[in-house]
């Protein structure tokens, strides 16, 4: 098992850990890369150009998206030299619309998409990384401070036996395998269960033994799962390179709310964080 199809987001700027890693992980699983370009600006003139209410000058506008695509072509080429020279297979997409929407669409039938930390304050909820996380398919983020690009020795699973967890953790089995080895994090559960149901336990170290993964140390600190910060100063404490955790949150009038480790760790991640919902 591994992954066959990366999908990496390339942004105009800021965009050399996330293909660093891409490429790195390219190797490793002998996955095909490929590189997302999303142009919001493009949407948007061409959204406002049809206005009839807004007077703008078509011909500026028409330049205007095709300089946004010319600097596209630049980075494209860019992806394309730097996967030539490490001999992975690749391709790329170029897209228009808001940044989250496009990559959440893209994604679907990708193995794992890796997109960077959100960089301002109000891309936390709309941003393309959180919005990933909660699509249903494995997102890889990237801190805005992370420089080293390598797979991980050493991973933090933070497990409370969710079914968001349980989705990291599966579709995180190719990394983990490739570990150094792997720190269990065990939380309280999160479901209230009626008063006659009583469920077998969910052994999370058994099953990442049985697919052979190296488990070196169990952490049983009894924290509630909303209290991220323990979760980054876990990582912290045991020298993880990597967390694997499930991606908390739901839609309320048309407004994201986050669970509160979700919230905390995508504020103050400092290393790589792998999220599934």
């Amino acid at each position: 098992m591994g992954y066959r199809d990366i999908l990496a987001h390339v942004p105009l700027v800021e965009y050399e850990k996330q293909v660093g890693l891409a490429l790195v992980l390219s190797k490793q699983f002998n996955a095909h890369i490929t590189g997302i370009c999303i142009l919001p600006d493009a949407a948007m003139l061409r959204s406002v150009a049809h206005n009839p209410l807004i007077p703008l000058d078509r011909s500026e506008v028409a330049d205007i998206i095709e300089r946004e695509y010319d600097e596209a072509a630049v980075v494209e080429r860019q992806f394309n030299a730097a996967a030539n020279r490490a001999g992975i297979s690749h391709s790329w997409l170029t897209g228009e619309g808001d940044p989250a929407d496009v990559l959440v669409h893209a994604a679907r039938l990708y193995d794992l998409a890796i997109v960077e930390q959100h960089r301002v304050e109000a891309d936390l909820l709309w941003g393309p990384a959180t919005r990933l996380a909660l699509s249903g398919r494995p997102a890889l983020i990237l801190p805005t401070e992370w420089s080293e690009v390598a797979l991980p020795n050493h991973v933090l699973v933070a497990w409370n036996g969710s079914a968001q967890a349980a989705a990291a953790v599966r579709n995180a089995l190719p990394l983990l395998k490739a570990s150094t080895s792997v720190t269990l994090l065990v939380g309280e559960p999160r479901e209230a269960l009626p008063v006659g149901m009583r469920l077998p336990p969910v052994d999370i170290a058994t099953y990442l033994r049985r697919h052979g993964v190296k488990i070196d140390e169990t952490d049983l600190e009894n924290l509630d799962f909303e209290a991220g910060d323990r979760i980054l100063k876990a990582a912290q404490r045991c020298k993880a390179g990597l967390i694997v955790m499930g991606a908390f949150g739901r839609s309320r009038l048309r407004e994201w709310v986050l669970g509160g480790a979700t919230r905390e760790v995508l504020e103050h991640m400092t290393i790589p964080v792998f999220m599934a919902h």
